[in-house]
């Protein structure tokens, strides 16, 4: 569709900056655990009507899956995994 193209030309830059740092910063792995930690508070959330949480997250797994597009169609399965195996040096 028209604004997937918009969205995706507007925010290539940010995708390639993230797919540079990525594997010595962890970023892309570190939003994925917190999204997935606050998840189990999604439930509760919907119940008490806590609706900024639950955009907060909608907005978490967008973000997600837009990175996770521009990573997938831009790199081998090695270098894909190189950003989920980062462990943070002492």
């Amino acid at each position: 569709s028209a604004d997937l193209k918009l969205l995706e030309e507007a925010t290539i830059s940010v995708c390639k900056s993230l797919v540079e740092k990525n594997p010595r910063t962890g970023n892309l792995g570190s939003l994925i655990k917190v999204f997935l930690s606050r998840t189990k508070e999604l439930k509760i959330s919907a119940e008490c009507q806590n609706h900024l949480f639950i955009w907060q997250a909608h907005n978490a797994l967008f973000i997600i899956c837009c990175l996770l597009k521009v990573f997938i169609s831009r790199m081998t399965e090695e270098e894909l995994q190189l950003h989920f195996t980062y462990e943070e040096k002492a």
